[in-house]
């Protein structure tokens, strides 16, 4: 029964969680177990209670084990942006006459670009688009005859300073296999439907304290960025400007709509335990603001690192738990960049929310991986 279901980590920078689910009918998903932790995040690409890491994924891991009722020993694990390197590169196979691709040619194929890098691991290589001999272009020519492949290939790298923490942890936590693969991949190919990531599409996740910038084209990224700002700097700049408490911030956040025009009598409730605090409109939505002009400054430094002519033209879509759910906040940020935006979340009825898109990115690539082993194992016992 375990052997049906895939396990996922996702780590947030405010949460861990840790998802056990399997394919359901119509693109949907069967969850079996589900276990989150809170902690205290990461930025600038260190954890800043490394010590307490453990403990938090344990927790996790835990709570998702009891409710699916068995152990988990195989762990898909994805690995934050602000972890991870995005490298493109162009490569040419030339045969001496017309080949079948199979599996195995392309694979050979794309190791070509393979490289090693210091400190860093490769977890995946993913085609942007592959030419055959005729000109045509072909995501995925397997099956199809030439002479010649051309490929543009993306490949993620991560530190492996993360590699080696997150492994000495789930060693010790009973897991015999993990599987690292790149978040922001797994999450841009999973909200951005295949018609947006023909050209390029560009998914903006606006996180806790943490974002990042991704260009997808085809099945793998142009581009990746990360900054240590997010949705939690808005709550800590509430508490600190009106001198009120984070809970009180957090509930003034869910409060807030930014495209209001109020007067100076205008006032946001927060109910509490004695009496109800008011707090101007004008002065909580400026205080906002201030902090989304930052967060899209950064934005723009992602942006004009993607050296495309193209660039001003690829459409934008934002996700994340970070701003989404800020009444005016997408069209604050679209009017701040002078860019058109969409926001990005799972297609499915009851989990439609940008903050889940990173976890069930995840949860969706780990059950096609799983599938195209099966049929690659199936395969090769056909064979014999």
């Amino acid at each position: 029964m375990a052997k049906s279901y895939v396990s996922v980590l996702d780590i947030g920078s405010s949460r861990v969680s840790v998802l056990v689910g399997t394919s359901g009918i119509n693109s949907t998903f069967i969850i079996k177990g589900q276990g989150e932790a809170s902690y205290a995040g990461f930025g600038e690409g260190e954890f800043y209670e490394p010590e307490k890491l453990g403990s938090v994924i344990s927790a996790a891991l835990t709570r998702a084990e009891e409710n699916a009722g068995f152990a988990i020993r195989h762990l898909y694990v994805g690995i934050p942006a602000e972890f991870c390197n995005c490298v493109c590169k162009t490569i040419s196979s030339n045969f001496a006459v017309r080949k079948k691709i199979t599996e195995d040619v392309l694979s050979e194929h794309y190791e070509k670009s393979y490289e090693d890098k210091d400190g860093q691991t490769l977890i995946s290589c993913n085609a942007i688009y592959n030419i055959l001999d005729d000109g045509k272009r072909a995501l995925n020519p397997v099956g199809c005859k030439t002479t010649k492949i051309t490929s543009m290939v993306s490949l993620i790298y991560a530190e492996d300073s993360f590699i080696t923490s997150i492994n000495k942890i789930l060693q010790t936590l009973g897991i015999e296999r993990v599987t690292y693969v790149s978040s922001s991949l797994c999450e841009a190919k999973y909200v951005l439907e295949p018609e947006n990531r023909t050209g390029a599409g560009m998914l903006i996740d606006i996180g806790y304290i943490t974002s990042s910038v991704a260009v997808v084209r085809g099945e793998g990224l142009l581009m990746l960025n990360s900054f240590s700002l997010g949705g939690g700097h808005i709550m800590a700049d509430l508490a600190e400007c009106l001198n009120i408490s984070f809970s009180d911030a957090e509930q003034l956040k869910r409060k807030i709509v930014l495209s209001l025009s109020p007067s100076e009598k205008d006032y946001y409730e927060i109910p509490g335990a004695g009496a109800t605090k008011q707090i101007p409109i004008k002065m909580a939505n400026e205080i906002v603001m201030a902090r989304l002009d930052m967060i899209c400054t950064c934005i723009q430094k992602c942006i004009s690192l993607y050296a495309q002519e193209t660039a001003d033209y690829i459409p934008l879509f934002l996700t994340g738990g970070g701003v989404c759910y800020i009444k005016g906040a997408k069209d604050y940020i679209a009017k701040r960049l002078g860019r058109n935006i969409e926001l990005a979340f799972p297609p499915l009825p009851e989990l439609n929310k940008p903050s889940y898109s990173s976890i069930l990115g995840l949860l969706s690539h780990a059950i096609k991986e799983e599938e195209k082993n099966k049929i690659s194992f199936l395969a090769k016992l056909l064979k014999r």
